[in-house]
């Protein structure tokens, strides 16, 4: 019977599984942004929401080369 480590190890070797994956994490990057600058309060984004930000831009884009290439 296979261990938890193989299923693991084959459900990301499939590349629709990694995109589907980076993508979902550019997702939440973005949206935690978003909260976290509603729910602040503040009249302009903080250093924490910014990184966010450019954290989820560079996850599409580096997904975005990735997909072109394979």
């Amino acid at each position: 019977m296979d261990d938890l480590g193989n299923r693991v190890f084959y459900w990301l070797t499939d590349e629709t599984n990694v995109t589907v994956l980076m993508f979902t994490a550019a997702t939440l990057l973005g949206v935690a942004s978003l909260l976290l600058f509603f729910l602040s309060g503040q009249g302009s984004a903080t250093q924490t929401e910014f990184v966010l930000l450019v954290a989820a831009m560079v996850l599409v884009f580096f997904v975005t080369i990735r997909s072109s290439t394979f």
